[in-house]
Formats: C-alpha cells, sequence, structure tokens
C-alpha cells in the first residue's frame, strides 16, 4: 500500500485485475479508470488500463478509445511502449486513403505515437514512409507551414528511435528534412553528454576474452536497446514478491537497502526500471559497453534514478569486486558469452547465501526462425552496418527472403540495434531443458522455478498454459520446480518454451 493513495483506488485496482484475468476488459478498464480519477498516479492501475490499450483492435477508427490513448501520452507514468501497439492499431484502421502533410499533421494520435513510440506495425510503416517523403517534398518548398515543420520533427523523432533503419534517399538534403532520414552532422547535446559519461565511467578490469572484445565492440556500435521513458510502476519488495511466488525458497532474512547486481545492463532500460520500483535497494548495473552505460547512466540523470551505480566490465571479472549481492536479475545476457556457464560460476561467486537469481535464456524451441534468419545472412553475405540491416529488412518485407516473414511480428525486427542484436549477433546459445539441467548443475544454486509473465508489452502467446499442463500432469509435485519433469512436457511440446525465464536461490 502505498502512503497517500486510497483504499478505494487499491480495491478498484484489484477488481480491475480480477476482470481482466476473465477476459471483461470492458469492466476492467472501467475500474482502473475509476481508480486513476481517485489517485492520478497509481502505478499499478496506470499499468493495467495501459496493457488494455495495448491489446485493444477495432474495425473502424474509435473515438473513445483515442481518446485514451491521448490521455496515455499526457501522462509520464505510463507506458508509452505497450500504448504505441493500440495507437498504431488506431491509425492503420483509420489511415486516409490519400494522406496528405497537411492533413495528417492535425492527427494528435499521430504525432503523439511519432513522438514516443517505437512503430512495430509493419502497414503503418509502409504509410509513414510514404508521408515522409511527402512532407520532404513540401520542406523544399518555400516557407512551409509550421504544422508541417512540427510533423517532420515528429517523423524525425520517430527515425531517431528507429536508428533511421528505414531506408534513406540522398536527394533529400540535411536540415529540417534530411533529419527524417538520417542522423544529422551536428551532435546533438545528449549524444555529447554521453561521450563525456562514457570517458568518466569506472572500470572493473580491461576486457581480455575474445568473444567478449567483440560482443562490447558491437554494442558501442549499436547500444542496446534505445529507449526513451520510465514508466511508473508500483513499488515491489522483490524478495517478500519471489518468497510469495515459490514458497518453497528458503526464507533469509537481509538487511537493506538490498544490494542487487545487473550484469550486462546494456543502455539501462532494466536497472533503472528495478532502481526506481524494487524497494530499498542499490543497483550495480555491469557492461561490457562504455557507449551503453553512458546512455543508461543520461537516462538515469533525467528520471531522477540516483541509487544506481554503472561499472565498465566483463561477467567473468565480477569476482574482482570483492563483495557480495543479495539478489541479481541477468536477462537475455549469459546466451551472448562464449562460455555461458562460466558466466554463471562468476554470478554465483558473488551471491550471498540465500539471495535470489533472476535469468533470461534463449530457447531452441522458439528461434528457429532467427537461426534459418542468421544462416541466410551469412549465405548473403549481408553485413551488420546499417545498409545491411536495410537491405535485410528489404528482403524479409517483400524480396528473396520472404519465407522469413514471420520475423515482422517480432518486436526486434523494428530498429538498428534491436535488429542486429536479434538477428546478426557475433555470438549466440540456445537452450534445451536438458541444456538447462546441465548448464545449473554444480552452480551452488538450486532451481526455483520458472516465470510466465514477461509483462504486459511483451506477453508471448503460447500454443497452451504451461503451468496448467504441469498441475494436471504432475499433480503430485507442487512446486513446479522439476526439471525433469518439465524436459518431459517439453519433448511433447517442442514450442511450449520460446525461452526460459526462472529464479535460482544460491545454496
Amino acid at each position: 500500500m502505498h502512503a497517500g493513495y486510497s483504499l478505494d483506488a487499491s480495491r478498484l485496482t484489484a477488481i480491475g485485475d480480477e476482470r481482466f484475468a476473465q477476459g471483461r476488459l470492458d469492466e476492467a478498464m472501467s475500474a482502473y479508470r475509476q481508480a486513476l480519477s481517485l489517485s492520478p498516479g497509481f502505478g499499478a492501475a496506470r499499468a493495467g488500463l495501459d496493457a488494455i490499450l495495448e491489446r485493444a483492435r477495432t474495425p473502424r477508427p474509435n473515438e473513445h478509445l483515442i481518446a485514451l490513448l491521448l490521455e496515455g501520452y499526457a501522462d509520464e507514468g505510463a507506458n508509452w511502449d505497450a500504448l504505441g501497439w493500440g495507437a498504431a492499431h488506431q491509425l492503420v484502421v483509420g489511415w486516409p486513403k490519400s494522406a496528405t502533410p497537411a492533413e495528417m499533421a492535425g492527427n494528435g494520435l499521430l504525432l503523439e505515437f511519432l513522438r514516443k513510440s517505437l512503430n512495430r506495425d509493419a502497414t503503418l510503416e509502409r504509410h509513414l514512409v510514404a508521408l515522409r517523403a511527402a512532407t520532404a517534398r513540401l520542406l523544399l518548398q518555400p516557407e512551409p507551414s509550421p504544422a508541417v515543420v512540427a510533423l517532420a520533427a515528429a517523423i524525425a523523432q520517430q527515425a531517431w528511435q528507429n536508428e533511421y533503419i528505414w531506408p534513406d534517399d540522398p536527394a533529400v538534403p540535411d536540415g529540417i528534412a534530411g533529419a527524417m532520414y538520417r542522423p544529422q552532422p551536428q551532435p546533438q547535446p545528449d549524444a555529447l553528454e554521453e561521450r563525456r559519461l562514457a570517458a568518466e565511467l569506472p572500470e572493473l578490469a580491461p576486457i581480455t576474452d575474445a568473444v567478449s572484445q567483440s560482443v562490447a565492440a558491437m554494442y558501442e556500435a549499436n547500444p542496446y536497446p534505445r529507449w526513451t521513458h520510465l514508466p511508473r510502476r508500483p513499488t515491489l519488495d522483490v524478495r517478500a514478491s519471489l518468497q510469495r511466488d515459490f514458497p518453497h525458497a528458503r526464507a533469509v532474512d537481509f538487511e537493506t537497502p538490498l544490494a542487487v547486481l545487473m550484469p550486462g545492463a546494456g543502455t539501462g532500460q532494466h536497472p533503472l526500471l528495478v532502481a526506481s520500483t524494487y524497494d530499498n535497494v542499490e543497483v550495480t548495473a555491469v557492461d561490457l559497453s562504455r557507449t551503453s552505460l553512458a546512455y543508461g547512466k543520461r537516462m538515469a540523470a533525467r528520471h531522477g534514478v540516483g541509487n544506481i551505480e554503472f561499472l565498465r566490465g566483463d561477467i567473468l571479472d565480477l569476482p574482482r569486486l570483492g563483495r557480495v549481492f543479495d539478489h541479481v536479475e541477468c536477462v537475455g545476457v549469459l546466451h551472448h558469452m562464449a562460455d555461458p556457464r562460466a558466466g554463471l560460476l562468476a554470478i554465483s561467486a558473488v551471491m550471498r547465501p540465500g539471495a535470489f537469481l533472476r535469468l533470461g535464456l534463449y530457447g531452441e524451441g522458439g528461434r528457429k526462425i532467427v537461426e534459418k534468419a542468421r544462416r541466410d545472412i551469412a549465405a548473403a553475405r549481408i553485413p551488420p552496418t546499417l545498409e545491411g540491416l536495410r537491405d535485410f529488412r528489404r528482403r524479409v518485407m517483400g524480396g528473396d527472403l520472404g519465407r522469413l516473414a514471420g520475423l515482422t511480428a517480432w518486436e526486434d525486427f523494428w530498429s538498428a540495434s534491436l535488429l542486429r542484436d536479434l538477428c546478426f549477433h557475433v555470438q549466440e546459445h540456445r537452450f534445451t531443458i536438458p541444456r538447462l539441467r546441465a548448464f545449473l548443475e554444480g552452480s551452488g544454486l538450486t532451481f526455483l522455478g520458472f516465470e510466465f509473465n514477461a509483462g504486459s508489452a511483451h506477453r508471448a502467446v503460447a500454443e497452451a498454459d504451461p503451468i496448467a499442463l504441469y498441475r494436471a500432469r504432475f499433480r503430485n509435485e507442487t512446486t513446479l520446480s522439476d526439471l525433469a519433469r518439465w524436459e518431459q512436457l517439453e519433448c511433447e511440446k517442442p514450442a511450449l518454451f520460446a525461452g526460459y525465464a526462472f529464479v535460482c536461490q544460491k545454496d
């Protein structure tokens, strides 16, 4: 319970969550909106409403939904990434047949979407690329209208977000029009600030592992991910929450603030969410890439998140820190190491007994199309440059790699750093349950169970509910933590896991 928030807001949010789980989305939306009218800063209600707006689909434009999306974009605490899915749908179903820049410059939802969300819709991308070209032509005329200039600035912001993944047009000169197509020669103040911060970052140890050096170079060129906004989330006591989710875990009391380690911190999005929402924590964020960490450090200052320290270093060198941690989160990282097991052991070595470790690893079953893409990229010798990424997307979206069109359903297809991480990574391991068992054996860690709540903006649609399957099949095993039994289920349903998100505890 947050100080200052009404009991009614909590009760209404609980009702909304219950209705949401039952699929009664109109009733859930009403409950969340009532909660927000009573307590506008109530993060749980905002998150629930955003999750509904993310999913909302209508056959034609819906003024009520558009108004709610605009309200969300006006709220600094809303999840603009989640809102972007619903906003993109409303824009597509309402797109005029002959959309002109003058007409679209008056579309408030379009302007907010372009400035605050990354487009992940193929149809909308085609519309936006055409609108960009028409806008560029108008800007070449004498005295374009202020509304068209504002539209160009919004398209330029979208181009910055997707890291200029759309095709360039060399005929468009630098300046207001060129900013919709490519980075401009004059560095932006944020970029200059990041260069300064990168040079000042403390270093754990020189990076000597060859694969780590290659991965570092990749993320120096394409810091991952580029993000712009930190949504408001309800405060969480992470150890109490995990103890509830995994009641078979050992109960160990730690002093606060909790020392939290985030290896593979990237550009700081996940560490800043942890630092701003987990109750009473001090976060240490470690990454190979100075450029990525500098982005995170700048964003921490922008959002007033002070309980976080950024360090450049390799996971293999974590024991050099000379301290232990009460909680660790390492999601989407170890599978990019030359030896993921060595990374796991380095993490385990700096964990206090009883500490929780939250891990995320690629699964073999969920990445078949990515495997195909990596083979096709190698065969076609497509380089991991911006031009190479653009060429690959062109081939996938309508060329000779149309068999990979399913990649457009992946969230990571839609910006340069995301796509490079998805299909062009210099190092990738994929796991199965047997590999997971071998990976954890002798690590000093006890497997507690999988996590299937991927978050409102990243919910995968599985062929079945894994927890329900496990409970129905193994009625006497109530902890859901027997990897041998999970292996049985995976053999029967190879697509059960797109990837593995799970929690361990230090022995």
